[in-house]
């Protein structure tokens, strides 16, 4: 069977006589409404509530739910009453009336919150379902016989127990909304689908008008002249109850006031403005526009919730700049002005603030870095922008859950985050239309040199010559993120980068018909004159190159990367035409980079393919793979003397590419290979292995056959 319908934003009119209320010796039925209690206090110092969302008001005070209670408020002195809830034991207020109900099971406990006194309590039979409360009243339908009941008891007396009458053939009790003094508002159902608004008067239980509703409505509600109801999406018709005409308008709106004012008030899902005849309201305020004389006021700066309290106003949650946020009242002042009077402080500005900002100073990315912290005045969700102050690459970090967050090390792009001061914004998101909160700050990121790292960034690089002559280092851990990845959500990988971006390090290497890396911040490139030139990298650029020396023209092939007499420093293989194999051990200076070389061996010649990554497989010194002709590769086992044992298969197919690279190590120092060719490319991660040397590839959709993507090393 349906359930009631309950709207957050809930307006009625307000009329001369209180809606039927009760004080502790009238309890009942329809009783006579009594006079609504003094609210001077509203008028002065507002009173302290710091939590809770209002879900029904009356004169004398308003009811919060408080997740495991709900605590009635008095507007006098703030004094309040807590309601547990629990396992089959709910709490509701009456719209516009002092009256609290707990029930549990078919046992409801009236209380008169105005005039103190014992509760009355009320049993029904278990097949109802309390549906709504009008004033003292008890709505109720039973789920058997599907028949709609008004139950009310007086103290001292029985319960009184009257059937609805006039509800039509087949009708079934559907929604029931904010009613009018005396009077209950539900939507009705056909089993054929048709849907009407009835209003029924409390005090002889019987349906006295009906309005045909052309689908099904999400609130309605009455005033002695009106009736309004939402006709669509973001519109509101309100009908003339005796002339049987109407308007329809285009926003969401509720009766308020006298009942010739309707209070828009933007919903939460929508942008953050509300429009009215024309007019642009920023953010999300109340607007009250009159019926009569079509006058629009607005109020507050935010405003995300309304009741009806009984009297003639209204009880409105938001807040001012000025003031902050709380609830606040509406009335009309003494020109007939709507305005609007903080009753209950919720002691928080209504501006976002975030009042604590705990970014590190330095990040060192080595497991010792703390997280990043803050603190806000509302719970809200929390971004950090971080940009390196010398290339202007950012990164985005966010956390809607938490108040805290760690950074990988990672740029966009997944790019290895440089070494270098950066900027950092934080914002907090306050939404509903209201202005964002800011903090910003520097911070340093200091991280340890990478195999393979030439843009100091802690990573390993692929270089890569353009069809123009530009070279750039990619991080490969920005080519493995060109694999797409299963999950999108929070905390999972990142999405595919699609278009990578590298680092320009130099252009006019086209100049160069051999080119080689042999340690983390050196590349060598050999001319068409047989000289072999030497650049060292610093920070995201190449330094001008330095002379090593002539007649490399006698070689055919260079290579490097990786250490391989066991001293720290990077090396240099070089391979003669007649297949000769040369080792250049390196000094570490730039001016004389190079010991004289020293002869390896012949028969090189058989392979058309030579890496120098580092350690593959956990031997003393850094390895060396070769490729012959027939595609299969081949690893040499480092000594750490720049000589390598007898060589061992790995296995074949390898002639599908066009350059196999070093691919940095993981953290246990072992290395890995990249491998590109005009199909696609793939990550080939070490294990350590003599036998197995690498993982299963992970293929990558990036190809060296491009203008972009020329030549790899």
């Amino acid at each position: 069977m349906p359930r009631t319908r309950t709207t957050r934003l809930r307006l009625t009119a307000a009329v001369a006589a209180v809606l039927a209320t009760a004080t502790v010796g009238t309890l009942g039925g329809p009783a006579v409404a009594a006079a609504p209690a003094a609210v001077t206090a509203r008028e002065g110092t507002a009173i302290p509530f710091p939590s809770g969302v209002v879900q029904s008001a009356g004169p004398t005070g308003f009811l919060a739910d408080r997740t495991a209670e709900m605590v009635w408020t008095r507007y006098a002195d703030g004094a309040a009453t807590t309601f547990p809830k629990g396992e089959g034991v709910s709490v509701r207020g009456a719209s516009g009336a002092d009256v609290v109900v707990r029930s549990e099971g078919s046992r409801h406990t009236v209380h008169a919150m105005a005039g103190g006194g014992d509760p009355v309590v009320i049993d029904t039979p278990a097949s109802y379902e309390l549906r709504e409360v009008v004033g003292s009243t008890l709505v109720m339908v039973d789920k058997n016989t599907e028949e709609l009941h008004l139950v009310s008891r007086t103290p001292g007396a029985d319960s009184v127990d009257r059937t609805v009458g006039g509800l039509g053939a087949g009708a079934i009790p559907w929604y029931f909304y904010d009613s009018a003094p005396g009077i209950l508002l539900l939507e009705t159902s056909s089993r054929t689908g048709g849907f009407r608004l009835l209003l029924v008067d409390v005090a002889t239980a019987a349906v006295f008008e009906t309005h045909d509703l052309p689908a099904h409505t999400y609130y309605a509600q009455v005033t002695p002249e009106r009736v309004l109801f939402q006709a669509g999406y973001n519109q509101t018709r309100v009908v003339d109850r005796t002339t049987k005409q109407g308007v329809t308008y285009p926003f969401d709106a509720r009766f308020a006031l006298d009942g010739n004012w309707l209070a828009i008030i933007s919903p939460v899902s929508a942008t953050s403005k509300i429009v009215v005849d024309g007019v642009t309201y920023p953010n999300r305020p109340v607007v009250l526009k009159s019926l009569e004389d079509g006058r629009q006021v607005p109020l507050l700066d935010l405003a995300s919730g309304v009741e009806q309290t009984g009297d003639g106003t209204l009880l409105v949650e938001g807040g001012t700049y000025a003031e902050g946020r709380g609830i606040f009242r509406v009335a009309l002042d003494a020109s007939g002005t709507p305005t609007a009077t903080m009753v209950a402080d919720r002691q928080k500005a209504l501006a976002l603030v975030i009042e604590k900002a705990d970014v590190p100073s330095v990040f060192r990315f080595d497991g010792g870095d703390p997280p990043v912290s803050w603190e806000t005045s509302a719970p809200s969700g929390v971004s950090l922008e971080l940009t390196h102050v010398a290339t202007g690459r950012k990164v985005t970090l966010w956390n809607n859950l938490d108040t805290s967050l760690r950074w990988d090390g990672l740029l966009n792009q997944q790019i290895g985050a440089y070494n270098g001061a950066y900027t950092w914004t934080m914002r907090a998101y306050a939404g509903n239309g209201l202005p964002n909160a800011e903090r910003t700050g520097t911070t340093t990121v200091q991280r340890a040199a990478a195999p393979r790292d030439f843009n100091d960034n802690g990573g390993a690089d692929a270089l890569v010559r353009d069809s123009a002559g530009n070279l750039s280092a990619y991080d490969v851990s920005q080519l493995l993120a060109m694999k797409d990845h299963d999950c999108h959500e929070e905390g999972c990988p990142p999405l595919p980068v699609t278009d990578p971006e590298g680092d320009l390090l130099g252009t006019g290497w086209n100049t160069y018909t051999l080119m080689a890396a042999p340690s983390d911040r050196t590349v060598v490139g050999r001319d068409r004159d047989g000289v072999l030139w030497i650049h060292q990298s610093e920070k995201q650029k190449l330094l001008p190159r330095t002379k090593v020396g002539g007649g490399w023209q006698v070689y055919n092939h260079i290579t490097g990367g990786s250490d391989l007499n066991g001293d720290g420093r990077g090396d240099l293989l070089a391979r003669d035409a007649s297949g000769v194999l040369w080792f250049y051990a390196s000094t570490g200076d730039t001016k004389a980079p190079f010991k004289p070389r020293k002869q390896i061996g012949g028969g090189w010649q058989t392979y058309n393919l030579l890496t120098a990554p580092g350690n593959v497989a956990g031997a003393t010194g850094g390895d060396l793979l070769a490729r012959d002709a027939s595609g299969v590769l081949w690893l040499y086992l480092g000594k750490g003397d720049g000589t390598f044992t007898a060589r061992r298969q790995i296995g074949g197919g390898w002639q599908k590419y066009t350059h196999v690279i070093p691919a940095g190590t993981d953290g246990k120092g072992v290395a890995g290979l990249y491998a590109v060719g005009p199909s696609g490319s793939a990550l080939y991660s070490g294990t350590g292995s003599t036998t197995r040397p690498f993982a299963p590839a992970d293929t990558l959709p990036l190809r060296g056959d491009s203008a972009r993507f020329t030549t790899f090393f």
